[in-house]
């Protein structure tokens, strides 16, 4: 496709149509000097999406990639843009993300001469990828392009990174026939386990008294959260989730424990610990699902499955390990399961862990509902919110006590990636919601919960929020504190808290969203929340909620429970 005026194309040409064939219909990105790649993705319908900071447009494109299941891309331009995409993408990584950073780099003429913003970039991306690349020949733009999308969503999904030589994007393109292009390769058969290692797991699982299923990552990642979900009423076994799997079944189904391990309700990981059988199915087993690698207990037979053989066992020991699809091996084993699986001991135990889950959520809900003076209880948010969103509607929380409250106390009602989290990274939920809501289309919401201290990374994607008009509702818990060193050194270290690292002024964030033009309030009791709430849904465009809560309240993480009684 060739602009207008000119004889042939560019090689930003051969770049875009590179993504259009792969499937990629958005870039995100803050505009750097590659003037020809902005016009060459306007030519080929590819939207472009603008935003504040390359750390925000990183952000947007990994949540977008996260709910459509597709790799997204990212630009930054060379030297300090590209820097600023490779600090962002860590989290992406950790959450297997197929992530394509699009990185120029200075001109082949002036490389190595100390040219303005040179930087050597490879080495800034190797930690938070798999995959680098250099185009160093214009007739391969395209085809290193095409590559690059191939191989982030390929096996174990992540980020990869592409660099271009801005004066190869500058170039005159050779000459290609209209019917030729770069459609993607078929995508392979994902592994399926032996029939003996299905055998073994049966017959593992029939022999166990306490079984469960724990659901990562990977099964939301297969698209597998029907097949888990029959699996588990096959087997009639309990199914605990890692915040990373939360949405893998959904948390009202009857055989749905929640979210096990650092940040998790009580119950979850009671009923994990008693667990005599895991079978483990697209987790890694790291830090956080495990509760510091505490669980399973080192009592419990566990069978780990990921698609990775290297992921298998890394942790802990495990009793079986069996390299396959998530999707792939509950459909076998839900096959191989006779039709009145389980013994009278896994319904006693089925019966118990049923029991409990409502006894939890009885007190979760007394909880919810107790009054407080001047504030709102971070409980009765999730509990409001549950209440008033859509079962399709996407929640995006943020890490740390955000993480905590959305992953352990907001019950997801329809199995499949409605709820994403931060993996780690604080700040992440506001530009996530706006990338989630624009992957979620008419229809759907998406909600983010986010603190103060986190809302601050990207306050101004709110001018963002606005200009693409992205209905994405943003609900900011207000304590005007870090709030979860402040209890750290509250509870951690006998009180003696340095507040300078921990506190900042009251900020009025719904008087600061309104000046940027979005519909905003701010709450200050639950009833003020609620009506906040309904406005902003009923509205249809961006939105804000500005929430005063207790930096005092402690969220469902573990880090306290040696020294706290917590009541969820």
């Amino acid at each position: 496709m060739a602009i207008a005026g000119e004889a042939t194309p560019r090689v930003a040409h051969d770049v875009a149509r590179a993504l259009k064939d792969n499937g990629v219909d958005r870039v995100f990105l803050i505009t750097g000097g590659d003037l020809w790649l902005w016009r060459a993705l306007r030519d080929h319908g590819i939207e472009m999406c603008l935003a504040r900071s390359e750390a925000a447009s990183v952000v947007m494109a990994d949540a977008y990639a996260r709910v459509t299941g597709r790799p997204a891309v990212v630009y930054g331009q060379w030297g300090p843009g590209a820097a600023n995409v490779a600090a962002a993408l860590a989290d992406a990584r950790w959450a297997h993300s197929p992530l394509v950073a699009l990185t120029s780099t200075v001109s082949t003429q002036v490389e190595y001469t100390f040219e303005y913003q040179e930087l050597d970039q490879p080495p800034l991306f190797q930690p938070v990828t798999k995959w680098q690349a250099r185009v160093t020949r214009a007739d391969r733009a395209g085809e290193l392009t095409a590559q690059a999308v191939r191989i982030a969503g390929a096996g174990a999904p992540g980020p990869v990174h592409l660099d271009i030589p801005c004066d190869l994007l500058a170039a005159k393109a050779a000459p290609k026939h209209a019917d030729t292009g770069y459609v993607p390769a078929s995508s392979p058969t994902p592994p399926a386990p032996s029939a003996g290692a299905v055998a073994d797991i049966a017959d593992r699982l029939a022999r166990s008294l306490r079984p469960v299923l724990l659901a990562g990552n990977g099964v939301l990642i297969a698209d597998a959260a029907a097949d888990l979900t029959r699996l588990a009423e096959t087997a009639g076994v309990p199914v605990l989730t890692t915040m990373g799997g939360k949405g893998a079944i959904a948390e009202n189904h009857p055989l749905s424990v929640g979210v096990a391990g650092r940040y998790s309700s009580k119950v979850a990981n009671e009923i994990a610990r008693e667990a005599d059988f895991v079978l483990a199915i697209g987790t890694d087993l790291g830090g956080l699902a495990t509760d510091t690698y505490t669980l399973p207990s080192a009592d419990a037979e566990v069978v780990h499955v990921d698609v990775t053989a290297e992921h298998i066992g890394r942790t802990r020991t495990v009793d079986l390990g069996v390299v396959a699809d998530a999707g792939e091996l509950c459909r076998a084993l839900a096959a191989a399961l006779p039709p009145e699986s389980g013994n009278r001991a896994q319904h006693t135990w089925r019966t118990s862990v049923r029991s409990r889950c409502a006894a939890w959520q009885e007190a979760f809900r007394a909880v919810a509902h107790r009054p407080a003076a001047g504030h709102v209880r971070p409980e009765a948010v999730v509990a409001i919110l549950r209440e008033l969103a859509d079962d399709r509607d996407l929640l995006v929380a943020d890490t740390g006590f955000m993480g905590a409250w959305g992953g352990a106390l907001f019950p997801v009602h329809a199995p499949g990636r409605t709820f994403l989290r931060a993996a780690g990274t604080l700040g992440w939920a506001f530009p996530a919601v706006l990338g989630a809501q624009l992957a979620a289309g008419a229809g759907r919401r998406a909600f983010a919960l986010v603190g103060d201290g986190g809302f601050g990374y990207n306050v101004g994607d709110l001018e963002t929020a606005m200009r693409l008009d992205i209905p994405a509702v943003t609900i900011v818990l207000n304590n005007a504190s870090l709030a979860y060193e402040h209890v750290g050194f509250k509870h951690g270290l006998g009180g003696d808290a340095v507040a300078e690292v921990c506190d900042f002024i009251d900020v009025d964030h719904a008087k600061v969203a309104v000046a940027y033009g979005m519909f905003a309030a701010r709450a200050d009791s639950a009833d003020g929340f609620r009506g906040a709430l309904e406005k902003a849904i009923a509205g249809d465009r961006p939105a804000l909620i500005d929430v005063v809560v207790s930096k005092e309240r402690i969220a469902p993480v573990t880090s306290f429970d040696s020294r706290l009684h917590r009541d969820v």
